[in-house]
């Protein structure tokens, strides 16, 4: 029966309120991750002030090697992740961290701000505490937020968790980076036979999460070597291998996959159809089109055994590696063990730090699958320094020139970055003797160790005179990192000077007193070589026209003349007002 014109428009309007509905239904509808944000808890006198670094000069480690300066920051993460993103914003290649997972045994502690009067070092978080995930989603929240800034366009973040957390963090994670910018989950198998205190499972495995940061990061594929022995077959077109053309293993059966289900003539002109492992139907593992291919290019490799004709695929030798993609799960890489008898060599003493991770773990991360040899590497969660031994490792390998920075704060009483982080790190750089009492050559490398400070003892409004020059010294040591210019080689009352030991060099002008720009301005064009490839960058905290200053150099080529990072520039300013 028809329709008349007045039933159809009065279904189109139905339709249309239903549709009205549904979509009201959906804008109201909450998908994702939803915590209580329970405000973290800082010093008082630090909420009010710009996080800065101070090197501490003494714990320098130089050698004129060519080999890269690393640099290891002691203090609260997230204070160091904001100096960071003055200094570092969308420098940074790869990001691994081991965070806490949050086990309610595993020492995570968290300083809830109402509660800071009472807990000012925080407090440990069990397992039954009411807000143990909104912690642990607060704390984490605002330092991957802070991560990702300092991510390049092509870079990645790589996050150990075990399962406490890991559904937790995939939704976070996929709120900070994008859903589109997940990677995917490796599964590391830590331990073989796993432990016995789980009530259910023997458990061996903990994740490694993978985010990029935007479509533009670079995957490396791993490379393997091949060897033409196992091509042991020839023909007119070369040595080959075979491969059983029959699906074996799981979804083997016909009716797995009934279109791969077909008939290819055998060499006696008999039809030949694939045979399941249990003796049953089974299909193929191509389809008919490229089996097809197959037979025309002469690619299939024809045995008969028990009275039966097997088909096999051809793959010719053709070069010397193969470009393989890595594998979700790291079987055979290295357990927890192998982290903790390295670092029980080097200090020749047992549980320095508690479950450390392997080198190979991290330097796989970092070498096979994200990485240039000119990365710079982050790790704010860096425990005993794994991270950093394995970069200089693999420089040492493969003649990398990759640069990494470590943050990891004091824990207690215990100060785990100067006493582990950086002493393991140090033995590294300079050689040690292990527990045998072997004589292990040292790596090289140059360290400049760092520890977050906080600029004068006043708010910004009622900020005194030794106050602002407290902030234009230690402003100036965050430049020269943000240039990569480590060490200083002047310092006058009214400029800093910091080179990177060949053609870098940054000049920082501190003074709001114009009196000195000259000689500052002279400093730099000395610093110029006759061949002009010196690099020379100057900053300037005095204010006024640009032109001011450019009238002090006879030539800008290769000085250039750079705007004061705005955090920076905004606490500057209000103190000098």
């Amino acid at each position: 029966m028809e329709q008349t014109n007045e039933e159809l428009q009065l279904r189109i309007r139905e339709l249309e309120k239903e549709n009205a509905k549904l979509h009201s239904q959906i804008k109201k509808a909450r998908y994702g991750l939803v915590w209580l944000d329970v405000p973290e808890g800082f010093e008082r006198e630090t909420e009010n002030q710009i996080p800065v670094l101070e090197e501490v000069k003494d714990k320098a480690i130089k050698n004129d090697d060519g080999k890269p300066t690393h640099i290891i920051i002691e203090g609260d993460n997230y204070h160091a992740l904001t100096c960071l993103n003055y200094t570092h914003k969308g420098k940074i290649d790869v990001i691994y961290i081991d965070p806490p997972y949050n086990t309610g045994s595993d020492g995570f502690t968290y300083k809830d701000k109402r509660f800071l009067k009472e807990f000012p070092d925080g407090s440990p978080v069990p397992k039954d505490h009411p807000l143990r995930h909104s912690y642990w989603l607060s704390f984490m929240s605002k330092r991957l937020e802070l991560a990702k800034n300092l991510l390049s366009d092509k870079g990645v973040i790589f996050i150990s968790i075990d399962d406490n957390e890991q559904a937790n963090l995939k939704l976070l994670c996929d709120k900070i980076f994008g859903e589109e910018n997940y990677i995917g989950n490796y599964i590391w198998r830590k331990k073989y036979g796993g432990g016995q205190a789980s009530e259910y499972f023997a458990v061996e495995h903990e994740y490694i999460s993978v985010y990029r940061k935007s479509v533009k990061m670079n995957w490396i594929d791993e490379e393997v070597e091949r060897s033409q022995k196992e091509f042991n077959r020839k023909d007119a077109n070369g040595c080959y291998k075979v491969t059983k053309l029959a699906k074996w293993g799981n979804t083997a059966r016909r009716e797995d996959r009934p279109t791969m289900y077909f008939s290819i003539k055998a060499p006696d002109g008999t039809d030949c159809y694939p045979i399941a492992p249990d003796g049953n139907e089974g299909r193929w593992r191509i389809g008919l089109s490229k089996m097809e291919q197959l037979r025309k290019d002469g690619n299939i490799h024809w045995e008969r055994k028990n009275g039966k004709w097997i088909p096999y695929e051809k793959e010719y030798f053709e070069q010397q590696s193969k470009i393989l993609k890595a594998r979700s799960i790291f079987y055979d890489v290295a357990e927890t063990g192998d982290g903790s008898n390295l670092l029980t060599s080097i200090f020749k003493t047992k549980d320095i730090f508690l479950n450390p991770k392997p080198i190979e773990v991290i330097a796989k991360l970092i070498k096979n699958v994200a990485s240039s040899q000119s990365s710079i590497i982050l790790d704010f969660f860096a425990g005993s320094g794994t991270t950093l031994h394995a970069t200089m490792k693999l420089n040492a390998e493969d003649g990398g020139n990759r640069q990494c920075i470590l943050v990891q704060q004091k824990e207690g009483d215990k100060n785990i970055c100067e006493s582990v982080t950086y002493e393991r790190n140090k033995r590294v750089i300079n050689g040690y003797t292990n527990a045998k009492g072997e004589q292990i050559t040292g790596l090289g490398n140059s360290l400049k160790y760092y520890k977050t400070a906080f600029v004068g003892k006043h708010p910004a409004k009622s900020a005194s005179d030794d106050d602002k020059i407290q902030l234009s010294l230690r402003a100036g040591c965050l430049l020269a990192l943000a240039e990569n210019t480590l060490e200083e080689i002047e310092t006058t009352s009214c400029f800093q000077i910091f080179s990177d030991g060949n053609r870098h060099y940054t000049g920082v002008y501190f003074t709001g007193k114009a009196a000195e720009i000259p000689t500052f301005a002279q400093k730099l064009e000395n610093l110029r070589d006759e061949n002009r490839r010196n690099k020379i960058s100057a900053y300037f905290f005095c204010w006024g026209d640009s032109e001011q200053f450019e009238d002090e150099f006879t030539s800008l080529e290769r000085i250039a003349l750079k705007p004061i990072p705005k955090p920076i520039l905004d606490i500057y300013q209000s103190i000098n007002n």
